[in-house]
């Protein structure tokens, strides 16, 4: 079984999730659109290294056995005591239980700062995604217009335990 862990990223961890970003997910899955022709273009690169570090948010590099797959972060919410959370993996990593894994701890972080809940937002499209907030308990609904899915999981000692993988 493989040992997901999570780690704040610095420097070094930022280029390496560039470099994974780059070689196997699209720029659209792992941070907020960009103006300009499609792909990893210079300026979406370099927006992605300012994303990363934004003041506001802890991010974390999703590392699985070592190696560094995906990216998580926890952002303040405008709601009192929540946060925004986001998960992403390279393509290779999806479909393994992975991001379920990286959610429960993102959970165990949330809940060690105080948080009272996390609120996600997907697409119904994204049925791991969406998987893996059911498996936690998170309160789901769809904007039948946009297929957007809005998640909220209450944080508490008893939310975050058991299922995953």
């Amino acid at each position: 079984m493989s040992t997901v862990t999570l780690q704040p990223v610095d420097e070094d961890l930022l280029l390496r999730l560039l470099d994974v970003a780059v070689a196997e997910a699209d720029p659209d899955e792992v941070m907020p659109p960009v103006p300009g022709p499609p792909g990893w273009t210079d300026e979406r690169r370099a927006a992605f290294r300012d994303y990363l570090r934004s003041a506001d948010d802890t991010t974390f590099a999703v590392i699985i056995d070592g190696e560094v797959v995906g990216a998580a972060r926890i952002a303040p919410a405008e709601a009192p005591g929540a946060v925004e959370t986001g998960i992403w993996l390279r393509r290779s990593a999806r479909g393994k239980g992975h991001g379920t894994e990286a959610l429960h701890l993102l959970v165990a972080e949330a809940r060690a700062r105080g948080t009272t809940a996390m609120i996600a937002e997907t697409t119904a499209s994204n049925v791991p995604a969406v998987g893996a907030l059911r498996t936690l308990g998170a309160k789901l609904w769809e904007d039948p217009e946009t297929g957007a899915v809005h998640a909220t999981l209450r944080v508490g000692d008893s939310v975050g335990h058991g299922g995953g993988g």
